[in-house]
């Protein structure tokens, strides 16, 4: 059981692990485990088995250095996922359109435009206190969404951690299905205006020209956790 503990522990690292501990050794979690295992006999399944991608956002943001929240769906179902909701590292010539429509409003909202080179791989948000998590984190090869409802119990405990044992937190919610799952008008009475939920449609092209282009998602984050005397994210 300790070596079990200690697998467990190395994959989200200490402080999330003792965050998560109820649930990750609840029957949930032993269930879900034995699904994904069972699936992974039939399916490729993204993140493949034994790839360090699995839980990097939670190792690479500790629950104390979270100071924005960004949520996806679910892993990029082409094996591209390296780590972290909508991030492409070494993938720049197949670069996401969501994740291309992003670039383009932070070049807007930051850079008053100016068209930059921007790395695809966001762990550099990541280590800034950006926690870059999606609400399902493995998925069938070419089947997007196919794991979605196996991780809905986990990660209303994340956001429920989150909003509860923080305090000043940004939260850019992107499109109805992040909105809906974090239950936003429940939240804000949680928070008890403590938190900053900023959110428009989805940056994918089917829906960034309604609102989620010119909506300034990062400007309105910095501006925020400037005014209670946090440091900036360097976007």
């Amino acid at each position: 059981m300790a070596a079990q503990k200690d697998k467990i522990e190395q994959l989200f690292g200490e402080e999330w692990y003792d965050a998560l501990k109820i649930i990750l050794k609840s029957e949930y979690w032993r269930e879900l485990g034995g699904k994904i295992a069972k699936e992974r006999m039939f399916y490729t399944i993204y993140p493949e088995k034994g790839s360090d991608t699995l839980f990097k956002a939670f190792r690479t943001t500790p629950l104390s250095e979270v100071k924005i929240v960004i949520l996806g769906q679910d892993p990029y179902h082409d094996g591209s996922f390296d780590g972290f909701c909508f991030s492409n590292k070494g993938k720049t010539r197949n670069l996401s359109p969501s994740l291309r429509n992003i670039f383009i409003e932070v070049e807007n909202d930051i850079y008053d435009g100016l068209r930059l080179d921007q790395d695809p791989d966001l762990e550099r948000w990541a280590e800034q206190g950006v926690l870059l998590i999606n609400t399902a984190h493995t998925v069938q090869k070419s089947n997007a969404g196919s794991h979605l409802e196996y991780w809905k119990p986990f990660t209303k405990e994340v956001i429920k951690k989150l909003l509860t044992e923080k305090e000043e937190l940004v939260w850019i919610l992107w499109g109805k299905k992040a909105q809906n799952i974090v239950d936003v008008n429940r939240a804000m009475e949680i928070t008890k205006g403590k938190h900053l939920f900023i959110q428009s449609p989805h940056p994918s092209p089917f829906s960034a020209d309604m609102g989620f282009f010119g909506s300034k998602p990062f400007s309105k984050a910095n501006k925020y956790l400037e005014d209670h005397e946090r440091r900036k994210i360097l976007w």
